[in-house]
């Protein structure tokens, strides 16, 4: 079949250079390129007749008719062409005749008689006279044309010569003369008719001649004429043989040459050596197909590649090579037919094609129609293999797939360090610092927009005799069962706190003085139908404050204070009642802690002076952590023991006050120079008095950001004597100091003894409670002591850290971290990732978490080598292709590694909350199971 295709190709190839040859021919006799031979043989006829009629004329002259009369005859037999010659008065008699003249002669219709001259005649056919010699027949005197002929004897003659056609018929078959060469048509029609009508076509000449220079007469030559037939006139012309030649021969000899070229006789001269040279250089694989999808040239590359051999593929259909096809795919959408069918090309098609020795081999595929104007001539194939970039890929993938999926569970590990670092572990509300900083921001937004905002000050009533009568654990179970009944109530709408001990807070945003008084009492009578199993005798009953933005407070503390002064007249006034503010509650609250024996009033200054942004401490806490963690780490717990000491001794407040001063009495340590605030071993003198530096800076730091005298003067006496002395002379002693420096120095002093550091093993809290007891009187205020020890309870201490010191806060910004890198590497944002690697070492160094500390370093590292390697092939110029090996695929292997290390890292991030998480007790794996799923319902 391919063989036949390939004859018949080379077929039309020869007939179309046939006839471009014929017409060539044609046209260069038409421009006079080729001699006309027709046109050279009527001259020399003519130049034949005027010669003979010279010799005629002077045999005329002469008056040697029998030797004229010879010649004649003579001439007529041996010219094939000439069929008579008569010689004919200037009277019109036949003088002279060579035999039937008068026949031949009136044969020619062309001729005009009435002017002696050259004529050929046309295809036409006159009557021929089969008889004898005509001048035996007719006299001279019948035939002058100047005297008519009489009817009678007209007919008698014609008569006469029908008679003897048929007798005379042998005769003239036997002469040696020209009626035997006639043509066998007119010979056949003759034989058949014996009729003047039979036709016979003659071309005549004649030539006058002159006596006396006196016009004489002419000589008639008749010769003979075209056939009658079709093939006779063609065959007649003397450009038709050539052309014939012309076409038969040359369809010959290109349809020979044609057929050698297209490969009939050598399919191996198909594509000329040198080109398939040059596409053997090619290192891509490369196919030539034809319209049909056969395989017409297979280069060395694709060979060697898919370890074929050429003459196997060679006129093989391209689709019955071993190519896989997934599931799902369409084996009419090979690009190769796309390609063909509709003339369109298509670029980096994945294709699989299985080899011989089984190994699947993946090649991008480029083709490319050959031919325009949709002629489907064919595709050209190019197979670049890529096996081990798809495997690459692959690994890559699979990669990204275990990076998404540790990203999703840091993620939801990330939520439930968040719900444990912003939640209460005991009772599931936000803890002050979360509730501070989210009624901050809603304060705001009221006070700007002119909208309302209430708060609820909520307090058990008698909740001190039910740890006293039940224990702690039933004084707990009674935290819960109200904190849930407060949060079911509020905490889809409001934010719910639990402020301190059994006090909870709720703010209440888009809510007037009515409203939330209404919502309070509802809230009463829900905590009044708590039932415990045991006891079950046990009756709850708690006591309301209320107040809102109408009574003009001047910051959000001042919101709080107002409501916690409706506490304390609710509980005056009998307990389990909701009192909403009026002016002068705070005088009355004043009283009454003046009654209470708990009460220090002399010891607590009042709070003058702006407020103290809760969300500015936030930022300031947030310095100090990126500088130095773990001291930021302390000052919260430190915070956290002045709020335990100081409830019940001032107002909220106050008691907020001493809360940000335990979170700022250290800031003073972002001055310190990093080789002494990070050195991991003990201080030299040196290094302790740079140290020492810190205090005054932290003033410093204090006074300028916030104009609160009493927050200043606190964190200026921190570190005063009680019994006089510290590390400044101008120091106060006693009674003097601050009541909240007086419980920030014991906090501060508890919390560093029963804290690891690098150089030591933290003290247990029965020995950090000795030591304190040992220095009451001399450092420490022995009242506050004593009150510290009994508001600080062994089961609390050290939540929020786990074995190796690590805080919930700092797994959260660990982890947070380590999100938003895995989010980095699933952009392929190399510059955020490098940030965040940055900031991610420094923060696990400054926890002593070596392996994470060490992983994003040399995250950075590869970072900035696959940046700076990018930047030079961006920039680089004048260096040859050849010089930079294949840069798309050092920045692939530079992304693998990437990757590579940031599994490595969310390894060792989910290790590290597994550490934090692994601890929580199950009481607070419970309460984070409960919120999400809330937070997802």
């Amino acid at each position: 079949m391919k063989l036949f295709r390939t004859y018949f190709a080379a077929l039309r190839i020869a007939f179309a250079l046939t006839c471009v040859s014929v017409g060539l021919l044609i046209s260069a006799q038409m421009f006079g390129v080729v001699p006309d031979v027709d046109h050279e043989r009527t001259k020399a006829k003519q130049s034949y007749c005027e010669s003979v009629a010279i010799h005629a004329a002077m045999a005329v002259r002469r008056g040697q008719w029998s030797d004229l009369d010879g010649t004649l005859k003579t001439l007529v037999d041996r010219n094939p062409e000439l069929l008579s010659v008569g010689v004919r008065s200037d009277l019109g008699i036949l003088r002279l005749d060579t035999g039937y003249h008068e026949s031949f002669w009136a044969a020619d219709s062309g001729r005009n008689d009435s002017t002696p001259q050259d004529s050929t005649t046309d295809d036409s056919s006159l009557p021929i006279q089969t008889a004898g010699s005509m001048s035996s027949m007719m006299s001279p005197a019948a035939s002058t044309p100047d005297q008519p002929v009489d009817s009678g004897l007209l007919s008698t003659a014609k008569n006469r010569i029908r008679q003897t056609a048929t007798e005379m018929w042998d005769d003239l078959i036997g002469l040696p003369g020209k009626l035997a060469s006639l043509p066998e048509e007119i010979r056949q029609s003759l034989r058949d008719t014996g009729d003047e009508s039979a036709a016979v076509k003659t071309n005549t000449v004649e030539v006058p001649i002159t006596l006396n220079r006196r016009p004489w007469g002419t000589v008639e030559f008749s010769f003979q004429g075209d056939q009658a037939s079709l093939w006779g006139s063609l065959t007649s012309r003397s450009l038709f043989p050539l052309t014939l030649y012309v076409g038969f021969a040359g369809l010959f000899a290109y349809f020979t040459v044609m057929a050698k070229i297209m490969g009939a006789f050598t399919g191996s001269q198909v594509v000329p050596d040198r080109v398939r040279g040059a596409l053997d250089t090619l290192a891509e694989g490369l196919l030539l197909l034809d319209d049909k999808g056969h395989i017409v040239l297979a280069n060395q590359a694709f060979l060697s590649c898919t370890g074929s051999v050429a003459s196997e593929v060679r006129d093989r259909k391209i689709d019955e090579l071993p190519w896989v096809h997934d599931a799902d795919s369409n084996e009419d959408q090979h690009p190769w037919l796309r390609s063909i069918q509709s003339s369109e090309s298509i670029t980096t098609s994945i294709q699989r094609y299985r080899i011989s020795s089984g190994e699947v081999r993946v090649f991008s595929v480029n083709t490319a129609p050959i031919g325009g104007d949709n002629s489907k001539r064919g595709a050209l194939v190019t197979l670049r293999d890529v096996t081990h970039i798809e495997a690459h890929r692959a690994e890559q993938e699979r990669m990204l797939s275990m990076l998404r999926s540790s990203r999703d569970e840091i993620r939801r590990k990330n939520r439930e360090l968040e719900l444990l670092a912003t939640r209460d572990s005991l009772t599931n509300c936000l803890n002050r610092r979360a509730f501070f900083e989210r009624f901050e921001t809603l304060y705001s937004t009221a006070t700007s927009n002119g909208t309302t905002l209430a708060c609820l000050m909520f307090d058990n009533d008698h909740f001190k005799s039910v740890n006293d009568n039940y224990g702690h654990h039933i004084g707990d179970e009674v935290l819960r069962k109200v904190s849930k009944t407060i949060r079911d109530r509020h905490e889809s709408r409001h934010l719910v706190c639990r402020y301190g001990g059994e006090e909870f807070c709720v703010v209440m945003p888009g809510c007037d003085l009515q409203h939330a008084i209404h919502e309070a009492e509802e809230t009463r009578r829900a905590i009044m139908e708590i039932r415990l199993d045991d006891p079950a005798e046990l009756r709850l009953t708690a006591s309301i404050g209320v107040s809102e933005l109408v009574n003009d407070p001047a910051d959000p503390q001042e919101l709080i204070n107002q409501a916690d002064a409706c506490l304390y007249i609710a509980k005056q006034r009998g307990r389990n009642r909701v009192v909403a503010y009026e002016p002068g509650f705070e005088e009355q609250q004043e009283s009454a802690k003046a009654d209470d024996s708990r009460a220090a009033p002399s010891t607590a200054a009042s709070v003058n002076g702006p407020a103290v942004p809760f969300q500015a401490v936030t930022a300031l806490l947030g310095a100090l952590s990126y500088r130095d963690s773990q001291t930021a780490e302390h000052s919260c717990r430190v915070a956290d023991l002045c709020v335990r000491t100081a409830r019940g001794l001032v107002d909220q407040k106050q008691l907020y006050m001493f809360e940000v001063a335990g979170l700022l009495h250290d800031i003073g340590k972002i001055g310190v120079p990093d080789h002494v605030l990070l050195k991991p071993g003990k201080l030299t003198a040196a290094e302790w008095k740079l140290m020492g530096e810190h205090d005054r800076i932290g003033v410093d730091i204090i006074e300028g950001t916030f104009d609160s005298p009493m927050l200043t003067e606190i964190i200026h006496s921190h570190h005063a004597f009680y019994a006089g002395g510290g590390r400044h002379d101008d120091l106060p002693h006693g009674k003097d100091i601050p009541l909240g420096a007086r419980i920030l120095t014991i906090a501060d002093s508890y919390d560093a003894m029963v804290s690891d550091r690098v150089y030591r093993k933290g003290r247990s809290h029965e020995e950090a409670v000795e030591e304190l007891r040992r220095c009451a009187g001399t450092q420490f205020d022995p009242d506050l002591v004593e009150r510290f020890i009994e508001k600080i309870h062994p089961s609390e201490l050290g939540q929020g850290l786990d074995e190796n010191g690590l805080t919930k806060q700092a797994a959260l910004k660990i982890g947070m971290h380590v999100e938003l890198i895995a989010d980095a590497m699933d952009h392929r944002d190399v510059n955020r990732l490098r940030e965040l690697a940055v900031t991610l070492s420094g923060l696990a160094k400054s926890h002593q978490i070596d392996a994470i500390a060490h992983c994003a370093h040399s995250i950075e590292t590869r970072a900035v080598e696959s940046l700076e390697r990018v930047k030079t092939a961006e920039t680089a110029t004048g260096i040859s292709a050849f010089e930079i090996m294949d840069p798309e695929q050092e920045e692939e292997n530079d992304w693998m590694q990437l990757l590579c290390e940031a599994n490595n890292l969310l390894d060792l991030c989910r290790a590290t909350q597994n550490v934090y998480l692994g601890d929580t007790t199950e009481r607070n794996r419970q309460i984070i199971e409960n919120f999400l799923a809330d937070v997802d319902a």
